[in-house]
């Protein structure tokens, strides 16, 4: 792991370990390496807050991250969003979505 991906790699071990994912073979090289596991919405959601919270407070990774020096709490949360819709895990649905 390089110096410059520090934050991203930090990132990436918690959604792992979120899922019960270990960390080290999730090959990320791979196309839709992100298909391969899902979460619940309440664990998305941990996550999201989580992932939030940490750009917001550390400023070193908005600047590996965006590039960016500093970023207000919504922008952090923005950020997020088009995070999790870009390497999320899938979102289990729920029993009442999936009969309706």
């Amino acid at each position: 792991m390089s110096k410059t991906s520090f934050h991203l790699e930090n990132i990436f071990a918690v959604q792992c370990r979120l899922v019960g994912a270990d960390y080290n073979s999730v090959d990320r090289t791979q196309e839709d390496w992100y298909l391969e596991y899902q979460w619940d919405e309440e664990t998305e959601k941990q996550f999201e807050d989580w992932m939030v919270d940490y750009l917001h407070k550390l400023p070193q990774a908005q600047l590996e991250l965006y590039n960016r020096k500093y970023m207000k709490k919504d922008e952090c949360r923005e950020a997020v969003q088009m995070f999790l819709l870009s390497y999320g895990w899938k979102t289990k649905t729920s029993w009442r979505t999936e009969n309706v």
